[in-house]
């Protein structure tokens, strides 16, 4: 599948994670139902919730073609997606952690690393994740809405789990979990990476664009 050698493990796992994209639209769905929003927010994230049904697909897809999924990693990530579903942080702010800095860092993995194929799918999924990442977030700050310690914990756990393993001396420095695992801090903190590598991988990136440029419902 002309996936870059010793990158397996981190693309298996990669896919297996695909089961919080589904997770992500169910949250959306419940936080329509608790939250009063402007009917402009509402329709954005009706539409946002369509993109992570298909988006689910598309990965399961891929997936079952590239079979670089263990049994374990598959079971692996069950038992995290559970400490998602679990954490009793607010269904909107789950969802924009998730988006802002664990999904931000599997797509350029997988465009990264993972060939034509998978690259292709990363392209096409950044372009919408791009927009719900910043929407999401915003509506969550609009709302007095922010993340708990635990759940930052969860974010980088969650992180240090897909990259662990990763030795790729190759790809210099994006060949190392520590690469990935800041990226994901700086993401989550600061709205930005560093990494000079993902302007490759994600087309359009969410974090080279300006705070002051993210799209607002309002």
């Amino acid at each position: 599948m002309n996936t870059m050698p010793g990158a397996d493990q981190v693309l298996g796992r990669a896919l297996a994670l695909r089961v919080l994209e589904l997770e992500v639209a169910e949250w959306l769905d419940d936080a329509l139902g608790k939250t009063i929003l402007p009917a402009t927010a509402v329709k954005c994230l009706r539409s946002n919730i369509l993109d992570e049904e298909r988006h689910d697909k598309v990965l399961g897809m891929a997936a079952q073609i590239y079979q670089l999924t263990t049994d374990r990693d598959e079971a692996e990530a069950k038992q995290i997606h559970q400490q998602w579903i679990h954490h009793p942080d607010h269904p909107l702010v789950k969802a924009f952690v998730l988006e802002n800095s664990v999904f931000f860092v599997i797509l350029p993995l997988l465009r990264m690393f993972g060939g034509v194929g998978l690259g292709i799918i990363s392209g096409d999924i950044s372009g919408d994740e791009s927009v719900h990442a910043a929407v999401h977030r915003q509506a969550a700050h609009d709302l007095g809405l922010t993340y708990s310690s635990s759940l930052d914990r969860l974010r980088r756990d969650t992180v240090g789990w897909l990259v662990d393993g990763l030795r790729i001396p190759e790809a210099g420095r994006s060949g190392k979990p520590q690469r990935w695992l800041d990226a994901s801090d700086s993401l989550l903190y600061q709205g930005a990476s560093d990494l000079v590598e993902t302007r490759r991988a994600i087309q359009p990136a969410f974090f080279e664009i300006a705070n002051d440029a993210l799209p607002s419902y309002r």
